[in-house]
């Protein structure tokens, strides 16, 4: 009996050692993963632009820049269908609560990672909808177009602050949604206003050439309120906290639930550029549904260390899942997404479903 007791110890100390191997093995490969992750959007970002081979070389950048246009979203409850541009709007059902939605790197403002936006919004039944296209701008090269920000913001904040002052609408009154790019784009947007904007909102602010420092890039201070969804980082997502309030579904990172990693051997470029670009775009679709659902991403306010070591001990843990059906307030959670508490701030977690609906609701468990 003592040999057996002896042999099923040996067994179980040999079973937990391989345990912690295989542990050691796929935490190396997570981190080998990383860097092969890292290496190809560096390499995505510099050389790929919608599979042509696009450079500032040849081609004058005010030129490109000067055919960004803005478009008025015509609601089919206001009797359009279509689009117009801003300087051909000549009444407006109101003057509150402007939405301009901006696009990120080699998108346009039919791009399936932004219309989500729009069509929740008009489905909502906005009416003032506007939809910001750079996209002769943002075909370039990586590099050159993120320098070109800058410009691009003070081109749309030139455009933008002709229809306010003709339509008579006061800055308070505008929300500017930025995703990738585009919401660095909309923080400058906002410093044109002189941060005098009601709300900027960055949907997985774009990562490669910006630092924590980065003077050009989105910042608390660019409206009145600030509020930004980091989805993916460390590839195409920033991670450093740039708003009022910055939420961190599944802890910011990629992949996001649902965005499984593939062998990037095996794919063609564009297949493996859309799927990689997917915790990237899961910021907008995650906003997308808060628009119908505003009440769907409840989130708890955390450090950003217990962010960054994925580690939810850090952060505050009130929240209870009964608490949710009715009797949960805000000093609780905050609900992340259009309706989000102007009065939040910090660092917040929340978890979210691998498919739509992402939002987890009353059923979070935190």
């Amino acid at each position: 009996t003592l040999k057996i007791s002896q042999h099923l110890k040996c067994k179980t100390t040999h079973l937990k050692n391989q345990n912690i191997n295989i542990k050691k093995k796929l935490k190396y490969l997570d981190f080998e993963m990383f860097f092969v992750r890292l290496i190809l959007f560096t390499f995505l970002h510099v050389n790929f632009a919608k599979q042509v081979q696009v450079t500032a070389f040849g081609h004058n950048l005010d030129e490109l820049v000067s055919k960004a246009n803005i478009y008025y979203q015509q609601a089919a409850a206001s009797g359009g269908n279509g689009e117009l541009l801003l300087n051909e709007v000549a009444e407006l059902p109101s003057k509150a609560d402007i939405k301009l939605i901006i696009h990120g790197f080699t998108s346009s403002r039919f791009h399936f990672s932004i219309t989500p936006l729009r069509n929740a919004y008009l489905a909502k039944g906005k009416d003032n909808v506007l939809l910001a296209d750079w996209s002769d701008a943002a075909a370039l090269d990586y590099p050159t177009t993120r320098k070109a920000i800058g410009q691009v913001a003070r081109h749309f904040g030139k455009q933008l602050k002709d229809f306010l002052d003709k339509h008579e609408i006061a800055t308070a009154d505008v929300h500017i949604i930025g995703h990738s790019l585009g919401a660095h784009i909309a923080g400058n947007i906002g410093d044109f206003f002189n941060g005098s904007v009601g709300r900027v909102t960055g949907l997985d602010p774009a990562l490669p050439l910006f630092t924590a420092l980065s003077t050009d890039s989105l910042h608390a201070t660019a409206a009145q309120f600030v509020d930004v969804i980091h989805t993916d980082f460390p590839v195409f997502g920033d991670g450093t906290p740039r708003g009022d309030i910055d939420f961190y579904p599944n802890f910011g990172t990629a992949p996001q639930p649902g965005c499984a990693d593939m062998d990037v051997l095996l794919i063609a470029k564009q297949l493996l550029f859309e799927q990689y670009s997917c915790s990237h775009n899961r910021a907008v679709f995650l906003y997308a549904e808060s628009i119908g659902q505003p009440r769907s991403f409840p989130a708890i306010s955390c450090t950003l260390n217990g962010i960054k070591m994925l580690n939810t001990n850090n952060c505050r843990k009130k929240a209870k899942t009964a608490a949710l059906k009715g009797e949960m307030d805000d000093s609780d959670v905050v609900f992340m997404g259009e309706e989000v508490s102007r009065s939040a701030a910090g660092v917040y977690y929340l978890p979210t479903n691998d498919a739509p609906p992402y939002g987890m609701g009353v059923n979070t468990k935190f």
